[in-house]
């Protein structure tokens, strides 16, 4: 009785300092949650301001762009604008994104393009108009383009309004102010390019501003008609009027203090559950023994036990599939085991947020279990991918219409919150025991079978074969003679001619890599660079290429023949190295090359990991007289964007477009308008593809200045390329 007397206080005082310490502990793992949700909550404003600031400024920047190229047309023509409506229309069908075009002489519009509904606007002073006057002032007085708006119009509706001032004789003593270039964008069609109304519809939070011309002070040009929440990003948006911003925001008040108090409740409810059940322990040696046995087998359905989908997880698999499939033998019983994933399930975590995404798991989770049979187990492997045991099959053609089953099940569209998903899956099924008894070769080469399914375009099965591992097997060996082409010097270097079209002279050449393979003969680029760049190859063989193309300047010098400017192609992984222009200089200095004949050439996919890093880099080279090329032009993102931010010298024109130059309208239009935009940036403009002399004659009309193709010269040795005369006989 003594004893039990003194050991209440004691179990009490431990109760009380086990229940302090699980408040502490829960206290921190509240506050954790909420840090967590936050965050979460932070990296999608993040990316859905940056990809609405995108699409924005894509639309504004072809506006802005619109109303430039119209002004240097107008100072082309010394003020003349007979040419306006064939040009205008042309540019419209060119850029898009513009609702109209204006010209205004001495401030007076004039000439407007469509005409058919902007009939007011003409004769409008836009100088002396109060609602236009002071910024049309600032734009005369300092010669730069400016951004109006939101400006209601005279023909009705609301636009943003981008107006380049033209002057005649710019930069010379004759100089004199002619007049406006403008062009007009709907702001309601502007806002509709984007997903900001879905955005509100769904408790986001808007607003999209621009400082004032002069002033500091800020214009609001559309904004949802909820304030902005506690949780916000902003995005710039980079156009040639200056900088504007979007910014997006959400009120989270509600989940956070939601959170908070969930983490609160069950802190001190697992606080209270532990201490107490520590007293009994304490109290209650033999009762508590019970609980722990009982808690015990518990913990041990856990352990084998999904947490969100209720699912058997991967260890029960692991454990007791041995033991199925030696009763299934015994038996004599065929199985299978099929294994897959949910295709692209990490764009619904993106952009609806993880609750959602776990949400559609125990949806898809329920969907299979109503699926399988009595023999049958569904595990949930990890993440979004599954698997599915069939313990007794009659034949491979009931295997295939289970998965089948798989298919049509997951492919039914989930309806949550006014969303609908639709989701589809790819199946990798290996038979049991024909492709393996133990459970690492039934899941390698189902995981092969999936991966076969993937790469034939996704939602559908494929069952295991031998091939799929002897693919397996030709992958791992080929990127082992690729690491070890460098060392045995099998790569060569090929040289495209560069030509400039009005000289018919060769001016350049474009270094491009082969792959002497001692078994495979002469391989070409783009059997092994994808490789390359899978493996990290592609470092090392890019400064390869670099240092062998310099080697051979080197050599036409001492040769005694013509300077010509080696264009070499860039890898995104070459440009993420901050010691790439280090290497440059060492090996210009070392083989005594002039830095202005060497020529780098990038896409814009190439740049976008580390944008900054990247314009850092190519400023240094540039600044050293390296030219700088962008490449594949005009099929990237943001093309015209890029013109105007990366320190560029050349433009090359993707040779897509040049193939079908002569029979298709839109291809010239493009073309045109490429090279002429280019022109007005200073850069230079070389076409690829050229494959015919009319191709070559519409490009020289087109004031190309350069090109490369087959109709010269195909891609040939060092000594080919010596032997080559330096003047094009057509």
């Amino acid at each position: 009785m003594k004893d039990a007397i003194l050991k209440q206080p004691l179990a009490i005082g431990i109760a009380v300092i086990t229940f302090c310490l699980v408040v502490l502990l829960g206290g921190y793992w509240t506050q954790s949650s909420i840090n967590t949700f936050r965050h979460q909550q932070s990296s999608i404003l993040n990316g859905l301001s940056r990809s609405q600031a995108s699409a924005l400024e894509r639309r504004l920047a072809s506006a802005f762009t619109a109303a430039q190229i119209l002004s240097y047309e107008v100072e082309l023509h010394n003020g003349q604008y007979t040419w306006f409506d064939t040009y205008a229309n042309r540019l419209m069908q060119s850029i898009g994104g513009i609702e109209n075009i204006q010209l205004a002489p001495q401030g007076i519009i004039k000439k407007i393009f469509p005409l058919q509904g902007n009939e007011k606007a003409i004769g409008l002073d836009i100088i002396n108009n109060a609602p236009y006057h002071e910024a049309t002032q600032d734009s005369i007085l300092s010669k730069k383009m400016i951004a109006i708006g939101p400006v209601p119009l005279v023909q009705g509706g609301i636009a943003v309004i981008s107006r380049a001032p033209i002057y005649l004789n710019r930069d010379t003593p004759k100089e004199s102010f002619w007049g406006f270039a403008s062009t007009l964008v709907y702001l309601d069609n502007l806002l509709e390019a984007t997903q900001l109304k879905e955005l509100t519809e769904d408790g986001y939070q808007y607003e999209l501003w621009r400082p004032h011309n002069d002033k500091k002070e800020r214009i609001t040009l559309s904004s949802s008609q909820q304030a902005l929440g506690d949780l916000r990003s902003s995005s710039k948006i980079v156009l040639p009027v200056g900088t504007w911003t979007l910014t997006i925001s959400r009120n989270i008040s509600n989940e956070l203090s939601s959170v908070r108090s969930n983490g609160y409740l069950i802190t001190g409810l697992v606080g209270l559950l532990l201490s107490s059940a520590l007293y009994a322990l304490l109290i209650q040696p033999l009762r508590l023994a019970h609980q722990v046995r009982e808690k015990t087998i518990e913990l041990q359905d856990m352990a084998y036990r999904d947490p969100l989908t209720s699912l058997p997880n991967r260890r029960h698999l692991h454990d007791n599939l041995p033991n199925i499939l030696y009763k299934n033998q015994l038996r004599s019983r065929i199985s299978a085991f099929i294994y897959f994933d949910l295709d692209n399930f990490k764009r619904i975590n993106d952009t609806v947020g993880h609750d959602i995404g776990d949400q559609v798991l125990v949806i898809i989770a329920n969907r299979l279990n109503t699926l399988r049979g009595i023999s049958d187990q569904v595990v949930r492997l990890g993440g979004d991918e599954f698997g599915i045991l069939l313990g007794d099959v009659q034949s491979q053609k009931a295997v295939s219409e289970f998965a089948d089953k798989i298919l049509r099940t997951v492919r039914s569209p989930i309806k949550f919150n006014h969303r609908e998903f639709t989701l589809s899956t790819s199946l990798g099924v290996a038979m049991i025991p024909e492709h393996g008894y133990d459970l690492v070769t039934i899941m390698q080469n189902a995981d092969m079978a999936l991966y076969h399914a993937k790469q034939q375009g996704k939602n559908q099965y494929a069952f295991y074969t031998e091939s799929m591992k002897i693919n397996t097997h030709n992958t791992i060996k080929a990127e082992d003679e690729l690491s070890n082409a460098l060392k045995n010097k099998e790569f060569v270097l090929f040289y495209q001619p560069q030509f400039d079209l009005n000289t018919n002279q060769v001016v350049g050449a474009e270094a491009l890599i082969r792959w002497q393979h001692p078994e495979k003969g002469l391989i070409f680029p783009n059997d092994f660079v994808p490789l390359a760049e899978n493996t990290g190859e592609i470092v090392e063989m890019g400064y390869w290429v670099i240092e062998t193309a310099i080697q051979y300047l080197a050599r036409r010098k001492q040769a005694g023949l013509p300077d010509i400017t080696m264009h070499i192609n860039l890898a995104s992984q070459q440009l993420a190295d901050p010691k790439f222009v280090e290497h440059i200089e060492d090996w210009l200095s070392d083989y005594q090359v002039e830095a202005k004949l060497l020529g780098f050439e990038i896409t814009e996919t190439d740049i976008l990991e580390d944008i900054e890093l990247a314009k850092s880099l190519l400023q240094r080279l540039k600044n050293m007289g390296v030219c700088i090329a962008i490449d594949d032009f005009g099929t990237g993102y943001s093309s015209l964007a890029q013109l105007k931010n990366l320190p560029a010298d050349l433009v090359k024109i993707d040779k897509n477009f040049v193939h079908e130059l002569l029979d298709n309208e839109d291809d010239r239009n493009i073309i045109e308008a490429i090279i002429a935009m280019a022109h007005k940036l200073n850069l230079s403009v070389l076409a690829e593809g050229i494959e015919t002399q009319e191709q070559w004659r519409m490009l020289t009309e087109f004031q190309c200045d350069y090109g490369q193709g087959f109709y010269v010269s195909k891609a040939v040795t060092e000594a080919e390329f010596n032997r080559a005369p330096s003047l094009i006989q057509h």
